[in-house]
């Protein structure tokens, strides 16, 4: 264990204001995005439909490889800005997101739906035990399954739904500097449980740990959720608690603290891309709005590009298999009660 030398490695302090970290597109960029809609309504091409090389935009592709450049070897995130929501069909903006991610990386699926454009709104209302990106109850400090990750902003909550993002490097640097022994055990790692979304015959939890912190070729990456590491050892026999609990409380403290957590609101045509690798990100909780063409609603994707960053094997990229009849909700309090009574 070292402190990382990496680009990636920043606090709040590193940022005078939104602006240092925005990326706003300018009058020329968007008639490019523009143009792309009209040629994608001409070629009669829905999302799906659209590859890497449908999209003719130069002087948004140079923004978006200077983009790539800082998502891998710089600070690894960026807001861009600018995006004319208002004025677009949802189809609009869903193709041009598409379209963009693709410059980036290649979309995987997210869920049993096999929704490689995830959409993030809540729908408890129907389903109560709707998955994390499907609610609207506040998230903690967490990572996903992916290379890079984007979020588009297309309305925003009536109250509440502020994001939060953490350089985890900047984290694991804190732990070594005041609790290394706590550093040690996140590098051990925890078994984490599938909740549902294994694929056929594969068995529920991890075979094996899965590293909060690891290191490949001198690079450091995070990989993080606490429910699953929760549920993972709850499932071997193994709960969290004592030392370990309070390596995680720690871990989680320093990613919420407000020296390391960095806090804002996206707005309507604003897209949040970051290295899922070196980032820790959450969410408050939400109240939405009554009427449902007015509820907050994001646009997810998950990115593969193996060329991000060397990881260990345990905890590589790997998209969520389709799983016809399901659906992305599970039951957490039961199947903890269900375990415990086991035992």
């Amino acid at each position: 264990m070292q402190a990382v030398d990496d680009s990636g490695v920043w606090t709040v302090r590193d940022f005078a204001g939104p602006e240092d970290y925005t990326l706003r597109l300018t009058a020329a960029e968007i008639a490019e995005l523009d143009g792309f809609i009209r040629e994608m309504d001409r070629e009669g091409k829905s999302l799906d439909d659209i590859g890497r090389g449908d999209f003719r935009c130069p002087l948004v592709g140079a923004r978006l490889a200077a983009l790539y450049d800082e998502l891998r070897d710089g600070r690894g995130f960026a807001v861009m800005a600018g995006l004319p929501v208002e004025r677009w069909r949802q189809e609009d903006a869903e193709r041009v997101y598409w379209a963009m991610g693709a410059q980036l990386g290649a979309g995987m699926s997210q869920s049993v739906l096999g929704d490689r454009l995830g959409h993030v709104r809540d729908t408890t209302r129907e389903d109560p035990h709707a998955r994390a990106y499907r609610a609207r109850r506040e998230l903690d400090p967490h990572t996903d399954r992916a290379h890079i990750v984007g979020l588009f902003s297309l309305r925003a909550a009536r109250t509440g739904g502020v994001s939060h993002l953490t350089s985890a490097l900047a984290v694991h640097d804190r732990l070594l500097a005041e609790r290394p022994d706590y550093l040690e055990r996140l590098y051990e790692g925890f078994y984490m449980h599938r909740r549902g979304e294994e694929a056929p015959g594969e068995d529920p939890v991890t075979p094996h740990k899965v590293p909060v912190y690891s290191s490949a070729d001198g690079k450091v990456s995070c990989r993080w959720v606490r429910t699953y590491a929760v549920m993972g050892q709850e499932a071997k026999g193994e709960p969290i608690g004592g030392f370990e609990e309070e390596a995680v409380e720690a871990f989680l403290a320093a990613a919420s603290s407000d020296e390391l957590q960095l806090r804002f609101t996206l707005g309507p045509g604003q897209i949040l891309w970051f290295n899922n690798f070196t980032h820790l990100h959450a969410r408050t909780a939400f109240e939405d709005w009554e009427e449902p063409d007015r509820r907050r609603h994001l646009l997810r994707l998950w990115l593969r590009n193996e060329d991000m960053r060397p990881t260990v094997p345990e905890i590589a990229v790997e998209g969520i298999q389709p799983r016809k009849g399901r659906m992305p909700s599970y039951d957490v309090e039961a199947a903890l009660k269900e375990m415990r009574a086991r035992r």
